[in-house]
């Protein structure tokens, strides 16, 4: 009998986290996958109406097409922000601009999904 109680804990144990990481993993892996696809087509126009400097990379979160969710970091991690796209005449054009996270301090301190792990890099 305590075999099977033993199992099952594991069981139920387990299972949370298994379904964690399928869910997190297929979320990393679509946001990889739109970046190859799309990234190139953000690269340059999130300067036109944000603050954010240098890039150390973008992660295109979701992508239609007529609406775009984009994930900027900045050089050196020093934030991360949500640039939102429209598509309008066939030209993307800004439409909202959340800092996510920052190093600098102030009260950017939101989680990200699938990189929820970089509120790290904003302190806690």
């Amino acid at each position: 009998m305590k075999k099977y109680v033993k199992i099952a804990v594991t069981i139920i144990i387990l299972l949370p986290i298994i379904y964690f990481l399928i869910n997190w993993g297929s979320a990393l892996i679509r946001c990889e996958v739109l970046t190859i696809m799309h990234g190139s087509e953000f690269g340059e126009i999130y300067k036109e109406k944000t603050m954010i400097g240098e890039l150390d990379y973008l992660k295109v979160l979701n992508y239609s097409d007529e609406y775009a969710e984009v994930y900027y970091v900045s050089k050196h991690r020093a934030g991360g922000d949500i640039v939102s796209f429209v598509k309008e005449n066939n030209i993307w054009q800004f439409k909202s601009w959340k800092t996510v996270w920052s190093n600098t301090g102030g009260s950017a301190s939101d989680v990200i999904w699938p990189y929820w792990w970089h509120f790290i890099y904003g302190g806690f």
